[in-house]
């Protein structure tokens, strides 16, 4: 969970859309990301516009689609975050989606990973794909729904 919201209660909810964003790094990598949302907490409060605030626990998933030229044999040392220097890597924005959750009790939630960062390691994994590391935010924004969905 990002941010404090105060106390608050775990919701039921079912997901509508975790569709990838995309975007293009400066070696020719498409890099998708998405948020895998695992519980989503209310705040108990409402504003006076009736909305509470929202948070989520989630995981970042990162696929690349890597040009045949960066491929190489995979390597026989694990990568290691904390010793291996990656180069970052420039990229511009194809698309960025918004993945939509409903909750039980009336809202639409919505959660869009934005990359901020990305870097390529000299080390390959097992696919022979250069190893990559990606900052990722999520925004979080929410709507009322007409009707509450149950979740399933």
């Amino acid at each position: 969970m990002a941010a404090d919201i105060g106390p608050a209660k775990t919701c039921d909810f079912t997901v509508v859309s975790e569709d990838w964003s995309r975007y293009l790094a400066s070696d020719g990598t498409m890099i998708k990301v998405r948020i895998v949302v695992r519980r989503i907490v209310r705040s108990l409060e409402l504003n006076p516009q009736g909305y509470p605030n929202f948070g989520i626990e989630a995981m970042n998933a990162v696929s690349v689609i890597v040009p045949d030229r960066l491929m190489g044999p995979p390597s026989k040392e694990i990568w290691d975050p904390k010793k291996d220097m990656g180069q970052e890597l420039k990229f511009e924005t194809l698309e960025e989606k918004w993945q939509e959750y409903h909750t039980a009790d009336g809202f639409k939630v919505f959660v869009k990973p934005v990359l901020m960062k990305v870097f390529r390691y000299a080390k390959c994994n097992d696919y022979g794909e250069p190893v990559y590391s990606a900052n990722i935010q999520s925004l979080i924004n929410a709507e009322k729904l007409t009707q509450p969905s149950v979740a399933v």
